[in-house]
């Protein structure tokens, strides 16, 4: 089996914690699964609020994510499924898909950048809905900061017209047999 990375990103409240959980199971082999959100929020900015948390902050906790997906990359021996607020190509605070893919390139592994996205009113609906809201002005940000550039190598899913189950089975027509 080749080796693959399944990299998910999209604004908050797009779905990618709860489709790359219904994605995993179906996906062959052994997997290793980096959210970029656990090197920030279980790592070293434990209770803490969001406000009092730097963008150097924020890039530490990318640059320790990267650390470790380079390990995997690396190793070989496991399908990759990662998710964050990545940007297209902005060196943001938050992490470039371009940073994943030129990794990925250098352990020869194949990539599969996957965006996904909806209308903004319906992601600030759903953000609204969940346990911990992002604030609107962060909410705000973060959007601009993924949805500002899009490239044509991405797999696509409109996350507001799609259901989760929708979303995994056109995602697992990229699955290897």
């Amino acid at each position: 089996m080749s080796k693959q990375i399944f990299i998910f990103r999209g604004a908050p409240a797009s779905g990618k914690g709860t489709i790359t959980k219904e994605f995993i199971p179906k996906t062959p082999g052994k997997v290793a699964y980096l959210e970029l959100d656990m090197f920030r929020w279980n790592i070293h900015l434990c209770d803490r609020e969001i406000s009092e948390v730097t963008k150097s902050e924020h890039r530490l906790a990318y640059k320790n994510y990267l650390s470790v997906l380079e390990n995997y990359l690396d190793d070989g021996r496991y399908t990759i499924v990662t998710e964050g607020l990545f940007a297209w190509n902005d060196d943001g605070p938050h992490g470039s898909m371009s940073d994943i893919l030129t990794l990925s390139d250098r352990y020869n592994v194949k990539a599969h950048p996957i965006l996904l996205y909806a209308d903004y009113e319906i992601l600030w609906r759903r953000n609204q809905q969940r346990e911990y809201s992002v604030p609107k002005n962060e909410f705000d940000e973060l959007h601009e900061y993924v949805m500002n550039e899009q490239s044509e190598k991405e797999i696509k899913l409109d996350v507001g017209k799609l259901s989760v189950k929708e979303s995994v089975h056109k995602l697992a027509k990229h699955l290897p047999e």
